[in-house]
C-alpha cells in the first residue's frame, strides 16, 4: 500500500508539470510487451516560456520519453525492466514508421528518463552510466544509441531550476523542494495545483494504520503546505472558502462532524456538498 500512495502522487505530480509543456499520459501502454511506463510524455510546440517555469525538468524533456520515477532505489531489474520498454517502443515506432514508407531519424526515437533518489557509483558503472562536464550533477546518461538518462535526485544541486525534480525525491532532499515549492508567488501556474496534490498526499497517508519515520516526518512537512492552502481559500471569501475547504475534507474521507465543527458549516449544508461530490 505505501507504494501505490506514493506512486499515485508522482504520476498525478508529472501529469500537471509536464501538461504546461506537451502531451501527458501516465500508465502509457507498451503493447510489445504487454506493460505500461509511468508516464508518456510528447513535447508540444509553443512551450518555450512554460519550459522555462520547469527549470532542468524542462530542460530534459525536449523530445518524446517515456519517465519511470522510482520512490526508493531502483534494482538492476528495474532498469532492465525500464529499458525493455523504451526498446520495445523505440521497436514500434519503426515498425510504424516502415508501414507508413517513412523515413525515420535516431532524434526522432523516444527516449527514456529514470529518476531515482539515489544511486552507488557502483550500481551506474554496472549499466555504463557515465557523465560529461558540461552535465549538471545528478545527471548520468547511457552511450547515446541507448537513449536514456538517470537523474539520481539527491545528487542534484539545490537551486530553483531543479525544484521540480527534487519533489518526487525523499527525504531531507524531498523536504527541502517542499518548502522552497512554498516560497512560490501566489501568482505562479502550477502553486494551487500542485498545493492540493501534496494536501491529498498528506491525507492518503494519514489515513494508513501504520507509517515509517519518514512517512511521518514527509506529513510534518506537508502539513504547512495544507494550511496554507486553507488560508488562501479563506481570503477568496468565507463562505465559498468554507465550501471549498468542506469538500476537500469530504474527498479526504473526514466524517461530517468533524467538517461541520472545523468550518462552520451546518451538517445538512455539508450532506448536500456531499451529494454534489457523488
Amino acid at each position: 500500500m505505501p507504494k501505490f500512495v506514493h506512486d499515485d502522487f508522482t504520476k498525478a505530480y508529472l501529469t500537471e508539470i509536464l501538461g504546461l509543456i506537451g502531451k501527458v499520459s501516465a500508465g502509457h501502454p507498451i503493447r510489445a510487451e504487454s506493460r505500461e511506463a509511468d508516464i508518456w510524455f510528447q513535447p508540444v510546440a509553443d512551450s518555450a516560456s512554460n519550459r522555462v517555469l520547469l527549470g532542468l525538468l524542462g530542460q530534459l524533456t525536449p523530445t518524446e520519453c517515456l519517465i519511470e520515477a522510482f520512490r526508493n532505489p531502483a534494482s538492476r531489474s528495474d532498469v532492465r525492466s525500464c529499458l525493455g520498454k523504451l526498446f520495445s517502443l523505440c521497436t514500434a515506432v519503426e515498425r510504424k514508421a516502415t508501414r507508413e514508407k517513412r523515413r525515420i531519424q535516431e532524434a526522432d526515437l523516444p527516449c527514456l528518463l529514470i529518476l531515482v533518489p539515489s544511486a552507488s557509483v557502483a550500481f551506474r558503472r554496472r549499466f555504463g552510466y557515465g557523465r560529461t562536464e558540461r552535465d549538471v550533477a545528478g545527471i548520468y546518461w547511457m552511450p547515446e544509441d541507448c537513449r536514456n538518462m538517470m537523474v539520481v535526485l539527491n545528487q542534484l544541486p539545490k537551486t530553483q531550476d531543479t525544484m521540480w525534480l527534487r519533489m518526487l525525491s525523499r527525504g531531507r532532499t524531498q523536504k527541502q523542494a517542499i518548502q522552497e515549492f512554498m516560497q512560490l508567488d501566489a501568482s505562479h501556474p502550477l502553486r494551487g495545483a500542485i498545493a492540493d496534490l501534496l494536501s491529498d498526499l498528506s491525507a492518503n497517508l494519514e489515513k494508513r494504520r501504520s507509517l515509517t519515520d519518514e512517512e511521518e516526518d514527509l506529513i510534518m512537512n506537508l502539513s504547512p503546505a495544507y494550511l496554507k492552502k486553507q488560508q488562501e481559500w479563506k481570503e477568496e471569501g468565507k463562505e465559498e472558502a468554507e465550501q471549498r475547504i468542506a469538500k476537500n475534507m469530504l474527498q479526504n474521507g473526514l466524517a461530517i462532524e468533524v467538517i461541520a465543527e472545523a468550518t462552520g458549516l451546518s451538517i445538512e449544508a455539508i450532506q448536500q456538498l456531499q451529494t454534489e461530490l457523488k
